[in-house]
């Protein structure tokens, strides 16, 4: 029986071979997993930032290319990267060589420093985010109709198409941030997951809020898919946590060893309350970032062990 808690891995690129990420993304197909996600950066997010960075996209294309039943997607891709029309291209094609399991993750772009590194204009916040309305608007409309025109702002295309289409009826959108004014309303009109970060309070102030703006505009919000998530540890000792940690700091050239994702040793009972509390609050997935040297040890355990607690705590 499907679980009813979606359950995610999130593999950085960073640092990383491409043999190690087929490794670990034949094993997330394998467990059962119901997303195999990566970032959509170019350079390394944490530790030493001169150091290596695979390209996103084209590691979901070789991903959708060589498994068999997780979905696949970019979490999330920087809408200022790519003009909205050639990614609405690039998606469908996903879906095709996955067979029909690819997600469409789209945000406004944060990474200052990245962006005046390739000569990427970096806008104000609320350019960007007008961007991604008009993105998310020419994305969907490509997706699903067989010519758009649309003339905005920022972008302009006229009598576009985009084919083949899709596997999918309806390719999955999922829009990543949690501004409150633009970003949930993007959301609750054009989207069919998001995801969000924070405390449980705080993903509990956002899905009530994104609930309004489904209402404002007549959608059903129970259409889209609430998730969260980040780095995630499971060991049942001071040092098994001590050595994952020392490895990841290695691998990365960091200064200092990254943040533990809640207080005490992450045993299976204290991941799995610390889910519950989010559960609580309304999120319905969790996505688990995994920087390298990818723990073999915290992926089996979090689907084997962890997944099934969960569903023993919220009933």
């Amino acid at each position: 029986m499907r679980s009813p808690i979606h359950f995610g891995i999130q593999l950085h690129p960073q640092y990383v071979s491409w043999d190690e990420m087929r490794e670990f993304g034949l094993l997330v197909d394998e467990l059962g997993y119901d997303s195999l996600m990566t970032w959509d950066h170019f350079v390394p997010l944490s530790g030493d930032p001169t150091g290596p960075n695979l390209e996103g996209w084209q590691v979901l294309a070789a991903w959708a290319a060589i498994t068999k039943h997780t979905r696949i997607a970019m979490l999330v891709t920087g809408n200022t990267y790519r003009h909205p029309a050639v990614l609405a291209n690039m998606a469908a094609t996903l879906d095709h060589i996955s067979g029909g399991r690819s997600i469409l993750g789209l945000g406004a772009s944060w990474h200052e420093a990245e962006h005046r590194m390739y000569g990427i204009p970096f806008d104000t916040v609320p350019i960007r985010l007008s961007r991604l309305r008009e993105a998310s608007r020419i994305v969907r409309s490509l997706l699903e109709q067989e010519r758009t025109t649309f003339q905005g702002k920022h972008y302009t295309i006229t009598d576009a198409r985009c084919g083949p289409k899709p596997i999918q009826k309806r390719l999955p959108l999922l829009i990543g941030g949690g501004g409150e004014q633009v970003t949930l309303r993007i959301t609750a009109r054009y989207a069919d997951m998001w995801h969000g970060f924070g405390t449980p309070a705080v993903i509990a102030r956002k899905i009530a809020i994104l609930k309004r703006h489904c209402a404002e505009v007549g959608r059903d919000y129970a259409e889209i898919l609430p998730t969260t998530g980040g780095g995630m540890l499971v060991r049942d000792t001071e040092d098994g946590v001590t050595k994952r940690l020392a490895t990841v700091r290695e691998r990365s050239r960091m200064s200092a060893s990254p943040a533990l994702p809640l207080p005490g040793i992450p045993t299976v009972e204290a991941v799995a309350q610390r889910l519950a509390e989010h559960w609580r609050a309304g999120a319905r997935g969790f996505v688990f970032g995994m920087t390298p040297p990818y723990d073999r040890e915290t992926i089996e355990r979090l689907i084997g062990e962890v997944r099934p607690r969960l569903e023993e705590i919220i009933g």
